[in-house]
């Protein structure tokens, strides 16, 4: 009789286990780069605003000559424009999946969270926000910040508008609280040189992290208790 193969007499279970799991991909050469620009990219602007960061600098802190940029992004508005993109299209989405996921008086404070782990990744966004917010109006990367906030803004009450029916809840009111909570948890990422000599500690440890999450739960459900 002939012999059977060792995965022949294996059960179906034990099959599947000795499946190889895929080895997540590589990102390619071309990839890798654009990321090392996005993230030489993104402190500079964040520090010295659309208009004064310098394409030369930002390909020396990728490690590239300042002609390779355009291999990857068509200008310097490309370049911001994906900037914003990268750190602030998960923003929204998670703004999208909290409105599916939770009920309207509880969005603002799964956001909050979200928010704060989104930023931690991203810590030097919440300069670009502030500049786009208190900077020149007229300046391109003031406009195009401020084109994203509107939009996330915008989510932000459309996912709590059930409330102006249903609990009577006024729309400045809901206005005032998202303004709020966007600014605690911004801040929050802008405040280091405050909590080192407050505290001897930084903004990124996990437990400052943790109770800051903690504070804003707190802050949020007291805003949208009836």
């Amino acid at each position: 009789m002939p012999r059977t193969h060792a995965a022949e007499q294996a059960p179906p279970s034990a099959q599947r286990e000795q499946t190889p799991t895929a080895a997540p991909r590589r990102p390619t050469k071309g990839e890798a780069t654009r990321g090392r620009i996005l993230d030489a990219a993104e402190p500079l602007f964040a520090e010295r605003g659309y208009e004064s960061a310098s394409l030369r600098e930002i390909a020396r802190g990728a490690g590239i000559q300042q002609p390779g940029l355009y291999n990857h992004f068509q200008n310097k508005e490309a370049l911001y424009a994906a900037v914003l993109d990268r750190a602030l299209e998960p923003l929204s989405l998670a703004l999208e999946s909290a409105m599916r996921s939770t009920t309207p008086d509880e969005i603002q404070a799964t956001l909050a969270s979200v928010m704060t782990d989104l930023l931690l990744e991203h810590p030097k966004m919440s300069s670009l926000f502030q500049r786009a917010l208190q900077g020149d109006p007229a300046s391109v990367g003031n406009r195009m910040i401020k084109d994203w906030l509107d939009r996330l803004f915008a989510q932000a009450i459309v996912g709590r508008t059930a409330l102006l029916n249903d609990d009577g809840v006024d729309r400045l009111d809901l206005a005032l609280e998202t303004i709020a909570m966007f600014n605690l948890t911004t801040g929050f990422f802008l405040s280091q040189r405050i909590l080192e000599p407050l505290a001897g500690r930084n903004i990124t440890d996990d437990d400052v992290v943790a109770r800051q999450k903690a504070l804003l739960d707190r802050f949020t459900r007291a805003l949208t208790r009836n």
